[in-house]
């Protein structure tokens, strides 16, 4: 099988560039007798690390798409044309958009897969476009992106039903393709490399860490944990909040969190680290007393699977797919109650025991999600939409 792939998401430094990066190699890896082609602007073909079997095919656009596509972007119907003509005159039987983030329409018919990861853009477009245009351009790429699509393809049973509900569509013709933690994360043994990283970033070596990872976007529920932590006032804590506030593109609340901290009094016991790259990650991971994961919805939720690969013990909401994510491997909560998480922080920050059950449970859970399986499971996926089953 010849299977094109768009590959302007492998620059994105949140989910969707994790996903793409990791699929796609395993992809090349794993199924060395299929053929794979990765389209690409310029910009991302020059500083990606690609799987060496890809062929690789750069297209010279006015912006990189994952620039233009941002919340406050928009992409040019110049760039959008040059994309989908590059992709018309590749010789494959299978079109992969590892993301709808990225996707541009496609001019030749062949047998397309699209990834929606969530219906988040949908269910709560207050707390993730800036205004009116932003949704209308994301809801026209949808629309276009769903038409074209033989099948669509999601990262959680969650996501699934969601998107079913929300498009309208029969859960039959959505895939489910869950995402898994990247080799590096994993148990440290070297306590010398956490006290380094812990004096990098300036955090404390003797106060429990609460970790949280992920887009500093206002669904993502951060000011619920703000205010939630500042309930903990009877036993030592420090939060470390790591997301990329400058560069990330997405619609952000960083100067509003700032401004909290500052009003609740926390200025001392709040860290933003803003991007962090994978070695000091892993390393954070390790050195946290616990993961914290407030989101009102998430699609899949990585960097759960990231801290219980690493060991780390998660509390998580029970919103979205961070249920079935994590099963009886972490502690839920209702997102919307400060008062209950805080009380979860408190309880398992004073339980040893409690903790070494989470970290055990959560190894043993991350176990079960890898890149080589999902992998297959996409591939199973090409075969059956190439064959028209």
């Amino acid at each position: 099988m010849k299977v094109g792939i768009d590959a302007c998401c492998w620059s994105n430094g949140r989910g969707f560039g994790r996903f793409t990066r990791e699929l796609v190699t395993h992809l090349v890896e794993g199924f060395p007798e299929h053929a794979f082609t990765l389209l690409a602007d310029v910009a991302t073909i020059r500083d990606g690390a690609f799987p060496d079997r890809a062929r690789l095919v750069s297209v010279s656009t006015r912006e990189q798409p994952t620039r233009a596509a941002t919340a406050a972007g928009a992409r040019s119907a110049a760039d959008l044309m040059r994309l989908s003509r590059a992709a018309a005159h590749l010789d494959v039987d299978l079109f992969f958009f590892p993301a709808v983030y990225s996707f541009f329409p496609l001019t030749k018919r062949v047998a397309t897969v699209v990834t929606f990861h969530d219906s988040i853009a949908e269910d709560h477009p207050a707390l993730v476009f800036p205004g009116a245009r932003a949704r209308l351009f994301w809801t026209l790429k949808c629309a276009v992106a769903r038409r074209q699509a033989d099948r669509m393809l999601t990262v959680s049973q969650a996501a699934r039903a969601r998107l079913a509900q929300r498009f309208n569509v029969a859960e039959g013709v959505i895939h489910v393709v869950p995402e898994a933690a990247g080799r590096a994360f994993c148990r440290l043994d070297e306590n010398a490399s956490i006290d380094t990283l812990l004096a990098r970033y300036g955090l404390p070596a003797t106060s429990p860490l609460l970790l949280y990872v992920g887009g500093l976007s206002p669904h993502k529920n951060l000011d619920g944990l703000l205010r939630s932590v500042a309930l903990i006032t009877d036993t030592p804590w420090h939060l470390v909040l790591v997301g990329d506030y400058g560069a990330d593109g997405f619609l952000a609340c960083h100067d509003d969190l700032r401004a909290l901290t500052s009003s609740l009094g926390l200025e001392a016991r709040v860290t933003f680290t803003g991007f962090v790259p994978n070695n000091d990650l892993v390393a954070l991971y390790n050195a946290a007393t616990l993961f914290v994961m407030p989101s009102l919805d998430e699609g899949f939720g990585l960097p759960v699977v990231e801290a219980m690969a690493c060991g780390t013990p998660v509390v998580v909401s029970a919103r979205g797919s961070l249920p079935e994510l994590v099963g009886d491997a972490g502690v839920l909560f209702d997102p919307t109650d400060e008062t209950a998480l805080g009380t979860v922080l408190r309880d398992l920050l004073g339980d040893a025991r409690g903790r070494d059950r989470l970290r055990d449970a959560g190894l043993g859970r991350a176990a079960g999600y890898t890149w080589g399986t999902a992998a297959e499971r996409t591939m199973q996926l090409f075969e059956e939409v190439v064959r028209g089953t």
